[in-house]
């Protein structure tokens, strides 16, 4: 039976503020083909094994991913350091990978050996693409990162993946056999000099409605949905305000600031917001506003007249009903009560029939 494969990826937690700049970073030192593994490296790791990168001649501390900068055309030169932490010995593959934000909740993450590779993580280059590493040792392997002399100002982001070759477990899901292969990453940031151009915008905003049967009775339940898309060429942790109001800007709901996650240049999120007692009848306006560092903004809006169709509806059904089929019920219950008037025979002519005495 065929197994299918599936990767669990580990990116680090921690992040190049938004907005910061890196530090230029052009390392030269020599790798070593085994070193110690060393308890203050932050680098990410699953408990089984870290990938991080090395620590460099001069530095003040260790540094929890990369941040880099470059011109286009130039070639950047560093070590990643992976370190073994378990008691047998492991074998990785090695790969450069682009970054992105998932769709479910915009979270870091990193696209697979398997996809296009269509930004920094083809730029990068390991000196290696497998390595064995030794039980409770480390290895610095070199990399480059060659940046096309085409290359768009601002920030491309990515990560360097260290992806076990073994599968460790086996899970069953149904006919199919499912094998988990566990995969650990280091954050790149790399700042291509150029116009920094930050920019953001508001996509899709729509409102939907479930009106009740009795509006009096029952609250009206609403959605708000809206597409937060960063357009700029920076990373931007942006914050949404949505307010509603009705007819003659009389305010109706204010909801709390939304502090969405980080967003990688051309990446999105999709937010929805519940709404529970959207008004049944008023001119109602909705504005999405959305700020993020350096003075980016956005503002969208959209309108809708709120009518309680679906009672109205029902309403205008019943009265139609009771007007066709209510007369016809008064003439029945009147012809089987024998109200109902005899109309007389009358002859051809208009004549009436003869009385005979």
């Amino acid at each position: 039976m065929t197994i299918q494969v599936r990767i669990a990826l580990t990116v680090a937690a921690c992040a190049l503020p938004a907005g910061a700049a890196p530090a230029a970073a052009h390392a030269t030192a020599d790798p070593r083909p085994s070193i110690p593994p060393a308890t203050s490296n932050p680098a990410t790791g699953n408990g089984a094994w870290s990938v991080g990168p090395a620590n460099r001649s001069g530095a003040p501390a260790a540094r929890p991913y990369f941040a880099l900068e470059a011109r286009p055309g130039a070639v950047v030169h560093d070590l990643v350091r992976i370190a073994n932490l378990t008691d047998r010995r492991l074998t990785f593959s090695l790969y450069g990978a682009d970054a992105y934000n998932t769709p479910r909740d915009a979270g870091f993450a990193l696209r697979t050996a398997a996809e296009p590779r269509t930004d920094v993580g083809r730029w990068i280059r390991l000196g290696t693409g497998k390595t064995v590493i030794q039980p409770r040792t480390a290895r610095e392997i070199p990399f480059t990162i060659s940046v096309p002399l085409n290359a768009t100002p601002g920030e491309h982001i990515g990560g360097v993946v260290a992806l076990n070759q073994a599968i460790e477990a086996v899970q069953e899901d149904g006919a199919a056999r499912i094998g988990l292969r566990r995969a650990v990453a280091a954050r790149v940031y790399l700042r291509v000099a150029g116009p920094a151009a930050p920019g953001v915008r508001v996509d899709a905003l729509a409102v939907t409605r479930r009106e009740p049967l009795v509006p009096v009775v029952n609250r009206t339940l609403g959605v708000v949905r809206y597409t937060v898309v960063n357009t700029g060429n920076l990373r931007i942790a942006p914050t949404a305000n949505v307010r509603a109001t009705g007819l003659l800007g009389r305010p109706l709901k204010e909801w709390p600031a939304r502090h969405l996650p980080e967003l990688l240049p051309g990446q999105s999120i999709a937010i929805e917001m519940p709404w529970d007692g959207p008004p049944p009848l008023d001119a109602v306006a909705v504005r999405v506003d959305v700020t993020a560092a350096d003075g980016v903004a956005a503002r969208t809006r959209t309108g809708f007249l709120a009518v309680p169709w679906v009672a109205l509806l029902t309403l205008l059904g019943t009265v139609t009903v009771c007007w066709s089929v209510l007369p016809r019920l008064v003439r029945r219950w009147r012809e089987r009560a024998g109200l109902a008037a005899v109309a007389p025979d009358r002859r051809p002519g208009g004549s009436l029939p003869e009385v005979r005495r």
